[in-house]
């Protein structure tokens, strides 16, 4: 216990990539559970029990498998409970959890080059089957069904209004996602996976700058806009992940000037802050099935050019025996 706790302090690089992204979601859930209480317990443990049990089964299954390194239900199951609003129905959380275990497996097990966040994937899913069922928001005050603070803005106040406190957005005190309301608990979780060199600095500046161009155009409060936890919950914690991104360090702070300015435009439609989550899906989805389409090119050329020198080699053979001894 002592050396992990050594590694954790001095030397964070060497630390296993899960247990580093569960660290940084640590801070997240603890304010969750501070905010939302009993709800947010009965959700976080769904996630766990479904998220753990797929752990364990990953373990027994491809024991000596390297699909076994690359699979990560637990967290996914975990990313995709925690943009769940309190107010919607457990059986919500279960599927999203359900959903992002299948879609990690299947994701390690048959293409685990491939780099997306399942959990994500499975609430943006189940966001468009349901029709928005899963962004069922409460009050943390009276425990009332009440609308996100964009979505509050967006009705009933003037483009340049904030119509909450920075301050309450801030700790997250907030209607909002399980696990990602508090704009501290997300900063905090990101301050570690820059310690452990988990996290781009490059998106994140990128997400920055394009989150600052709508606000800017439609002169509406940079502070009310930008001081939301769950936009950075995504931005930081998954698009930022530098497990997730493409090789390229020229395409990624596309990525991050793209998403960050969608995001923010989608609010000018009364989208509110599950565009950030549905936005970020859609550009790692656009990006996995890119890779795939890469893939299978390289490998119809790689057969060509294989079937290409078998010729050749059987053209040889056949000049060399008809030579006469």
């Amino acid at each position: 216990m002592t050396a992990w706790l050594d590694r954790a302090a001095f030397q964070p690089t060497t630390l296993p990539d899960d247990l580093v992204k569960g660290i940084a979601l640590a801070p997240c859930v603890v304010a969750g559970l501070i905010i939302f209480k009993l709800p947010a317990l009965e959700m976080l443990a769904a996630a766990l029990a479904i998220g753990g049990v797929a752990q364990v089964a990953v373990k027994w299954l491809w024991p000596k498998d390297a699909s076994r390194s690359s699979a990560s239900p637990f967290l996914a199951a975990l990313v995709g409970v925690a943009l769940v609003g309190v107010g919607a129905p457990l059986a919500i959380s279960i599927e999203i959890a359900v959903g992002a275990v299948a879609a990690e497996l299947l994701r390690a097990r048959f293409l685990p080059s491939i780099r997306v966040q399942a959990g994500l994937l499975a609430y943006a899913a189940v966001a468009l089957l349901t029709r928005g069922a899963q962004a069922a928001y409460i009050n943390p005050t009276d425990g009332r069904p009440f609308g996100d603070p964009i979505a509050i803005w967006y009705r009933f106040f003037s483009p340049g209004s904030a119509p909450v406190d920075p301050i309450r957005l801030y700790v997250g005190n907030v209607p909002g996602p399980v696990f990602a309301t508090s704009l501290l608990a997300v900063a905090v979780g990101v301050a570690w996976l820059a310690y452990s060199r988990r996290v781009s600095m490059v998106v994140l500046v990128a997400f920055l700058i394009g989150a600052l161009i709508p606000p800017y155009l439609g002169h509406w409060d940079y502070l009310f806009h930008l001081d939301s936890g769950p936009t950075w919950f995504v931005a930081a914690l998954v698009l930022s992940d530098r497990k997730m991104l493409p090789d390229s360090w020229a395409v990624r702070p596309v990525l991050g000037l793209v998403a960050g300015f969608l995001t923010l435009s989608l609010r000018r439609s009364g989208h509110g802050i599950e565009a950030a989550f549905i936005v970020v899906a859609a550009i790692q989805t656009v990006v996995a099935l890119m890779a795939i389409v890469l893939m299978a090119v390289n490998a119809a050329l790689e057969r060509l050019r294989r079937a290409r020198r078998l010729r050749q080699r059987e053209a040889n053979l056949r000049v060399v025996k008809s030579v006469p001894h």
